[in-house]
């Protein structure tokens, strides 16, 4: 049995949501992106102002404090036939988290009748690239990500069934 939940993500879940994030920002992209880009992200209003505007379309795992209370520890949103936003904060990592979010976001990709998802990761977030790479997104291409002036490798995955479904 899992230690999390999966489940739309609610006007509630707002301020949960920004935390997770500022969380793992630093932890996840500081590495590899520059101080100044993330700035904006941990101590600006960049991170309210996308979930503000994301959240009706975000699904959120829920899992479960030591103190047996709710929190959010991953979210994801997808639109269209894109990934925009996977996170699971880094507490969460390899418990399968990620992976139940990312499966969610294909069915409902797949849902809306599209046979293949795409997404863009951080070249240099080999973590990431490794987990897209295990559940079936192949590298398309390269470029840099304008915001964070960092590579980005594009990848995409064939949602449709075989049997043309």
């Amino acid at each position: 049995m899992s230690d999390f939940s999966l489940r739309k993500a609610t006007k509630e879940d707002v301020s949960s949501i920004v935390s997770l994030c500022r969380e793992t920002i630093m932890e996840v992209y500081g590495p590899f992106i520059p101080q100044e880009a993330l700035r904006p992200w941990m101590e600006g209003d960049a991170v309210l102002a996308l979930v503000s505007e994301q959240w009706p379309r975000m699904t959120v795992a829920v899992g479960e404090t030591e103190a047996g209370e709710d929190e959010v520890v991953g979210v994801a949103a997808a639109s269209e036939d894109a990934v925009d936003l996977l996170w699971v904060h880094p507490s969460r990592f390899g418990r399968g988290i990620g992976s139940a979010l990312l499966g969610r976001l294909e069915e409902e990709m797949r849902a809306e009748g599209h046979r293949t998802g795409r997404l863009c990761c951080f070249s240099d977030n080999l973590r990431a690239m490794r987990f897209y790479q295990a559940r079936g997104w192949t590298m398309t291409g390269d470029g840099i990500n304008e915001e964070a002036g960092v590579p980005e490798t594009r990848m995409v995955k064939t949602l449709a069934d075989e049997g043309g479904g």
